[in-house]
C-alpha cells in the first residue's frame, strides 16, 4: 500500500508540476512574444480602440491552450464559473482556478490517506479544502457588490450634473469611468466601451445588470430604458433615483442597529462549542482524543459540525432583513 501511495503522490507532484509550469512560465512567455509582435505591426490600432476590443476579448479566453478552451466552453457550469470570477474581480482564468481547486482537494485528500484517518473523513476533506477556493471568490465577490452600492448613489448624481452640463449619456458613462473609484469606475468604463464597439446601449446595460446583479442596478436601468421609450427629464428621474438608493441605506443602518445583538449572539453561539472543545483538550487530552482516534468520535464530529452550521444559518436568517 506504501508503496503504491508514494508513486501516486509522485505521479501527481510532476503532473501539477508540468502544469503549473506551463501555466506560469510558457503561457506567459507565448503571450508576451504575441504581445510584442502586435504592438510592433499594430501600434496605432492598440493604442486606440483595438486595445480596448482585446480586452473585451481576453476576457472570454476560458484557457491558453485552443483544445481545453473548447472543451471548458461546453461544459454548462464553466459560464456560471466565468460570471462568478469576473463578478469578484478576480484576474484568473476559469482553466487556472480550476487547476488550483484540484490541487488542493488533491493534495489534501492524499495527506488525508497518509494520517490514516477514517473513510468518511477522507472523502469529506477534498470536499471541505475544494470548496475554498470558492468560498474566497463569494466573499470578494460580496465585498465588491457591497462597495459598489456604497458609491453607486454618488455615480447617479455625478451622471445627473453631466446630463444637465450638455454631455451625451454615453459619455457621462465615461466620466464616471473616469472619475469614480473602484468597483464602479471599471463596471461603467467596461459598459462604455462595449457600447463604443457598437453594441447596442440597451444589451450594453443588460451586461452591466448581469455582471452586476443589484436591485439598485436592475432600478436603474429600468428607469433608463423608460426614459429612452417615452421622454422625460433624465437630470430629474437621476436625482430621484439616487435619492431612494440613499434613503434605502439609512433605513439599512437602522436595521443593523436593531439587529446588532441578535448577530452578536449567532457569532458566540458559534465559537462557544469551539472554545470549549480546545480548552478541554488542553486541560485533558486523554479525555478528547477519542474524538479524533475512534470512528464514532468522527461521527460525532461531522453531526456536531453539520448541526452548528445548520443553527448558524437559521440565527442568521432570523436576523437578515432586506430592503
Amino acid at each position: 500500500m506504501l508503496p503504491i501511495l508514494i508513486l501516486l503522490i509522485l505521479v501527481v507532484t510532476f503532473g501539477l508540476f508540468i502544469s503549473a509550469g506551463y501555466f506560469f512560465v510558457q503561457a506567459p512567455l507565448a503571450k508576451q512574444k504575441l504581445r510584442a509582435r502586435l504592438t510592433a505591426v499594430h501600434q496605432a490600432n492598440l493604442q486606440a480602440e483595438g486595445g480596448v476590443q482585446a480586452e473585451i476579448m481576453r476576457r472570454e479566453m476560458l484557457s491558453d491552450i485552443p483544445a481545453l478552451s473548447r472543451i471548458l466552453a461546453a461544459a454548462p457550469f464553466v459560464a456560471r464559473l466565468q460570471l462568478l470570477l469576473q463578478q469578484g474581480a478576480v484576474e484568473m482564468q476559469v482553466s487556472v482556478f480550476l487547476l488550483i481547486v484540484v490541487s488542493i482537494a488533491l493534495f489534501s485528500w492524499i495527506g488525508a490517506i497518509v494520517a490514516n484517518v477514517a473513510f468518511l473523513a477522507t472523502l469529506a476533506v477534498p470536499i471541505v479544502t475544494g470548496s475554498i477556493p470558492f468560498l474566497v471568490v463569494a466573499y470578494k465577490r460580496q465585498r465588491r457588490f457591497r462597495r459598489f452600492e456604497e458609491i453607486f448613489p454618488d455615480a447617479i448624481d455625478l451622471l445627473a450634473r453631466a446630463v444637465r452640463a450638455g454631455h451625451a449619456f454615453t459619455t457621462a458613462f465615461s466620466l464616471i469611468g473616469e472619475e469614480m473609484p473602484n468597483p464602479l469606475a471599471e463596471e461603467f468604463r467596461l459598459t462604455y466601451q462595449q457600447h463604443n464597439l457598437g453594441l447596442p446601449l440597451r444589451d450594453a446595460l443588460a451586461n452591466l445588470a448581469t455582471r452586476m446583479p443589484l436591485p439598485d442596478v436592475r432600478i436603474f436601468i429600468s428607469a433608463l430604458q423608460i426614459q429612452r421609450d417615452t421622454g422625460g427629464n433624465l437630470g430629474e428621474i437621476l436625482d430621484n433615483l439616487s435619492e431612494v438608493i440613499r434613503e434605502r441605506f439609512s433605513i439599512l443602518r437602522e436595521i443593523q442597529i436593531v439587529t446588532a445583538e441578535g448577530r452578536l449572539s449567532m457569532y458566540v453561539l458559534t465559537a462557544i462549542p469551539v472554545a470549549a472543545g480546545v480548552l478541554m483538550y488542553l486541560a485533558n487530552p486523554d479525555y478528547m482524543m477519542p474524538l479524533f482516534t475512534d470512528p464514532i468520535g468522527h461521527i460525532a464530529l461531522g453531526v456536531a459540525a453539520v448541526m452548528q452550521f445548520i443553527g448558524y444559518l437559521i440565527i442568521k436568517k432570523m436576523v437578515a432583513m432586506k430592503i
